[in-house]
């Protein structure tokens, strides 16, 4: 929905919109069909081009339900195209990254390891996911430094400093 509504918000925009899991993939798929501007894309953001595991959550960390999924390396789960956000942007022309809406279950550690893509952001907004994973807070904002930083509800907002 959120790709939909930028498309709205924004209709000179390229919105890429990336998807993980298989059954959230197909109704993205379907829910962006009638815009042109949306490139749907099944594959999960990692640290590294090659594939991984989508699967559910530790029971450990409360997380349950259709919605709670996590990626990891190997073990159990549907195996997925994982991407890293440089190899995204060359396959997808993309120079200026406008706005970056994040959310990746966790996978905060690994997506925020290589930052050379945040010299082409402009704003990051992102759910962080210490509940899943202890340290993706603090991997963000080690990478983030030069953004101004705000919260708002489960949502972290980063701006580049001017």
């Amino acid at each position: 929905m959120a790709s939909v509504y930028f498309t709205h918000r924004y209709p000179e925009a390229k919105v890429i919109a990336i998807e993980a899991e298989a059954s959230n993939f197909s109704v993205l798929a379907r829910n962006v069909q009638p815009y042109p501007a949306i490139v749907p894309v099944h594959a999960a953001l990692w640290n590294r081009d090659g594939q991984i595991s989508v699967g559910g959550p530790d029971p450990a960390t409360g997380a349950s339900g259709k919605w709670a999924f996590v990626t990891h390396e190997g073990g159990p789960g549907a195996k997925v195209r994982a991407v890293t956000m440089n190899t995204l942007m060359r396959e997808m022309c993309i120079q200026v990254i406008d706005l970056a809406k994040i959310d990746i279950e966790g996978a905060e550690q690994e997506v925020f390891e290589d930052t050379r893509w945040l010299t082409a952001m402009g704003c990051l907004m992102i759910e962080l996911h210490d509940r899943f994973r202890p340290g993706c807070s603090e991997a963000v904002e080690s990478a983030m430094r030069g953004f101004v930083r705000s919260q708002r509800g489960e949502t972290a907002f980063y701006v580049r400093k001017t």
